[in-house]
């Protein structure tokens, strides 16, 4: 990955988590957002459904980095999620290109599982987990919940969206500009990423190409859904009165 010039943690106020997390009733899973700013990256305005900017997607999928964790192998539906990152997107103003609107941005995907690596009880890979939760900046991350997130070093799902500028052929030699990158994680203990990769791209969504304080955000990953059968008409029971004449 190109180096980094520096980074921000997406934080939500109360009423922005209420925004942010508006399907879920309850606050019950700990999130961390990072989105990493290049000094190209920092030059641009962020797009709005009225200027919208046009990007070229590239899926890299799912992957699990690190120790390999087993219990979390079931995978999400791929389909479901980049249907949710392209709709999600184009609610924050980033259009899929077409020949009438030509792209000026590459916008490339990933998901999947982090986890320590061991040997003699020290976690090789602290650098990789890292990168995947804060990416290459330095913060001084005063947040409780986020800093407890950041150092523990356990297992997290993790959501990576980054944002390149455009070219239309690779130059040999020469590094893509890479302008944001998003890093939306929570833990992986308790829930496979298919129960919490729903939400975790709805809050992401809110920090692409965006620059806020560090902190840490929280959400419940249930849903309930309620299905209705057939309409049926119940009469009453006949009831024996005896009327006085």
């Amino acid at each position: 990955m190109p180096r980094l010039l520096c980074g921000v943690v997406l934080a939500c106020s109360v009423g922005d988590v209420v925004g942010a997390i508006e399907d879920w009733d309850a606050a019950d899973r700990s999130h961390v957002l990072t989105v990493d700013l290049t000094r190209e990256g920092q030059n641009l305005l962020p797009p709005s459904p009225d200027k919208p900017v046009y990007y070229v997607p590239v899926v890299l999928g799912y992957k699990e980095r690190g120790e390999i964790v087993k219990h979390y192998e079931r995978r999400p539906n791929e389909e479901v999620i980049l249907r949710t990152l392209i709709a999600t997107l184009e609610k924050q103003g980033y259009r899929i290109a077409s020949k009438e609107f030509p792209p000026t941005l590459t916008l490339s995907f990933e998901w999947g599982t982090v986890a320590p690596s061991f040997l003699d009880k020290r976690v090789l890979n602290t650098a990789e987990m890292r990168m995947i939760i804060i990416g290459e900046s330095e913060w001084d991350v005063n947040n409780r919940y986020a800093l407890d997130e950041i150092n523990s070093l356990t297992a997290r799902h993790y959501l990576l969206v980054s944002a390149f500028r455009y070219q239309r052929t690779a130059v040999q030699g020469k590094e893509d500009v890479l302008l944001w990158r998003a890093h939306s994680t929570t833990s992986a203990w308790g829930d496979y990423l298919d129960d919490v990769i729903q939400p975790m791209i709805k809050i992401a969504s809110h920090g692409f190409g965006r620059s806020v304080k560090p902190a840490a955000s929280w959400f419940n990953e249930r849903t309930g859904t309620v299905k209705l059968g057939e309409l049926k008409v119940v009469e009453e029971p006949p009831t024996n009165h005896q009327h006085e004449t």
